[in-house]
């Protein structure tokens, strides 16, 4: 899977621009706030229907105009084109997969996955373990095509439960959604793992890598106790849950735990040091990814001359180099980036919203 073509029109600083990217490297360069980000940002919003630096459509909007527009052109590995296109003003969305209007963000990420390493990507390990289940979830509904269907019965089936027990109805009324929940729980638990296991290898060849004298662990955490059943602490525990008013036991609890040398990586090592991890973390996933699928997907990696020093950015490079995966990197200077390794790459300027194509 790979991008072929990217309009762009009134996304951020960036008022009408058009990429041609190659299936290897593409490096982007420019000054601080020309528009390097922005594009990688543009990239990942027609994957996943939202930016990775804001939550609010109004910042990614152009100022002074009413819409943004995104067109792009996918082709798959049987090479098969694939038009996708976006158009978002700020109280309407129009998305389209192969010219057909589509409602679900699933149906536009199936076909383009796409992955990101960026200057805040560090909060995977420092932020909640809302955002650990999502880097989890990105990979299970990839490679295992139960996983949305389910994953939309359960929450379905939570927020009816936590409706009941935030409004204290009787215990019946909450017991009705426990059989569901734990019906969905199990199917989305046991995806899960098994995904985790199979990611686990990828992630140990690369700490092994980058983290030599240290020893990290990852390790899965389901949301209830291991020698639990669901179903049992769901009732035990439902006069504790109506006084708190949420579900306290479930897959959306669950939690991915990072330890470096037996203590938890939040707190044990340097900000650069969880940058490097957490890149490694999206890295494991390409690769996984392209083992389970036979297919590929789009990294992006923003500044990686910034977020590294220059014994690891050589490491990375390295990495990069040998996967099958189509890269879109950004930095200020071309001299930061060595491209040597790859057969196939192009390189891009950005300054003050435009790309022109360089040598």
């Amino acid at each position: 899977m790979r991008l072929t073509q990217l309009q762009i029109k009134n996304f951020r600083n960036l008022e009408s621009v058009k990429l041609t990217p190659v299936q290897g490297v593409n490096l982007i360069v420019g000054d601080n706030a020309s528009g390097k980000t922005s594009l990688l940002e543009a990239i990942y919003y027609l994957s996943h229907i939202r930016s990775f630096r804001t939550r609010y459509i109004t910042d990614l909007i152009k100022r002074e105009t009413s819409y943004l527009q995104l067109v792009a052109n996918i082709e798959t590995v049987e090479s098969q084109i694939i038009p996708l296109g976006i158009r978002r003003s700020r109280n309407k969305s129009e998305v389209r997969v192969n010219k057909q209007p589509v409602k679900r963000v699933s149906d536009i990420a199936a076909q383009f996955p796409v992955l990101a390493i960026h200057p805040d990507s560090y909060k995977l390990i420092t932020g909640s373990p809302s955002q650990r289940r999502q880097y989890l979830d990105w990979g299970v509904f990839h490679v295992e095509h139960g996983f949305f269907q389910s994953w939309q019965r359960f929450k379905k089936a939570l927020m009816q439960r936590n409706a009941a027990l935030k409004s204290k109805q009787k215990f019946d009324v909450c017991q009705l959604w426990n059989k569901e929940i734990c019906k969905t729980a199990d199917y989305i638990d046991q995806l899960r793992q098994q995904y985790f296991l199979k990611l686990l290898p990828y992630f140990q060849q690369l700490t092994n890598i980058f983290f030599l004298n240290d020893k990290v662990i990852i390790e899965y955490k389901r949301g209830w106790p291991a020698d639990k059943s669901l179903f049992e602490l769901l009732e035990a525990n439902i006069q504790k849950e109506r006084m708190k008013g949420f579900t306290y036991y479930g897959p959306h609890r669950a939690e991915i735990t990072i330890k470096v040398n037996g203590q938890s990586a939040q707190t044990c090592i340097s900000r650069g040091q969880q940058k490097t991890l957490v890149a490694l973390m999206r890295l494991a996933q390409a690769m996984q990814f392209t083992e389970a699928t036979n297919k590929t997907c789009v990294l992006l990696y923003d500044d990686l001359a910034a977020e590294l020093d220059a014994n690891h950015r050589k490491l990375i490079l390295e990495v990069l180099s040998k996967m099958n995966i189509q890269l879109f990197l950004t930095a200020i200077e071309k001299d930061q980036i060595d491209l040597s390794a790859w057969q196939e790459k192009k390189m891009f300027h950005v300054e003050h919203g435009l790309l022109t194509e360089t040598e």
